[in-house]
């Protein structure tokens, strides 16, 4: 086990908005980011850290710790800075001591600009496409050793989302399941449609939706749903329900899938901007 760790962890998709407008019914799309610093020895150790956050990423203020040490006076964030040619928001503290056996993770608000965004400079390149990886560097230095580490988010025009009320049902019970499909703060998507794959030991409860489906099918055991959702707006969530029910002939412990894709079309780019999530449910 290495002694001196550093992580950072990025939301896995992050929806192309810098935070702008952050009002109460426009969503704001921000984000978490958090950055662990790891001590797994039984000896204090003087370090310091530095992190690059990604293409594009701004950073939203409201900065946390959590952890035994008092590091949060020594963390500073340089904000991008075309005179320096610096379009990174780069996370950093020197001399920080962490105690023995320590885990300090530090939490940062962040946005996706775009090179569309009004007086964007985080944006080295042209306009970021959807799923386009956004990529977050990270060193912890102490003394001659340096741990480094990496991550990914993929940026998106277009998101879908699925809930559900219950992971967890007995033979003939239902549940509700709830879409969400969501677009960025800059993009228009247009021909929306959404389609569930129902796995065999789950049935479609039908007239349980409150948007009418366009097909309901069979195939290969599997129930099909398809919707046509239309057209949305920029940072505009459109949202779907319905209800399932376990079957009766399903064994216990099976665990059901409800997988879900949907695509549209970027109305500024005209590209496709697929998307897919899916929901286990097990069966008690």
């Amino acid at each position: 086990m290495k002694e001196l760790i550093i992580s950072i962890k990025p939301p896995d998709k992050i929806l192309k908005g810098a935070g702008i407008p952050n009002t109460s019914f426009i969503p704001s799309y921000i984000y978490k980011l958090n950055i662990e610093l790891i001590n797994n020895s039984n000896q204090s150790r003087l370090c310091s850290f530095s992190s690059t956050l990604g293409n594009g990423i701004r950073y939203l203020k409201n900065m946390e710790h959590t952890g035994p040490d008092n590091i949060v006076d020594k963390i500073k964030i340089v904000e991008p800075c075309e005179d320096v040619y610096n379009n990174n928001v780069i996370v950093f503290a020197n001399n920080i001591n962490l105690s023995p056996n320590s885990t300090n993770i530090i939490t940062l608000d962040i946005g996706l600009c775009d090179k569309y965004t009004i007086d964007c400079i985080e944006n080295t390149g042209d306009k970021i496409s959807h799923k386009e990886k956004i990529h977050y560097y990270g060193h912890l230095i102490c003394e001659s050793y340096v741990d480094s580490c990496s991550a990914v988010s993929l940026a998106c025009d277009y998101e879908l989302i699925v809930k559900c009320d219950a992971d967890k049902l007995q033979k003939g019970e239902s549940t509700k399941y709830y879409i969400h499909c969501r677009t960025g703060q800059y993009d228009m998507a247009r021909s929306v449609y959404v389609r569930c794959v129902l796995d065999n030991g789950l049935e479609f409860i039908g007239d349980s939706s409150n948007l009418q489906p366009e097909k309901v099918y069979s195939f290969n055991g599997k129930t099909i749903i398809k919707w046509n959702v239309g057209s949305l707006q920029p940072s505009e969530i459109k949202r779907i329900g319905y209800m399932v029910k376990v079957k009766e002939d399903i064994e216990q412990g099976n665990v059901l899938k409800s997988k879900l894709n949907s695509n549209c079309v970027n109305n500024s780019t005209y590209t496709q901007c697929p998307s897919s999530c899916e929901h286990l449910l097990t069966v008690e």
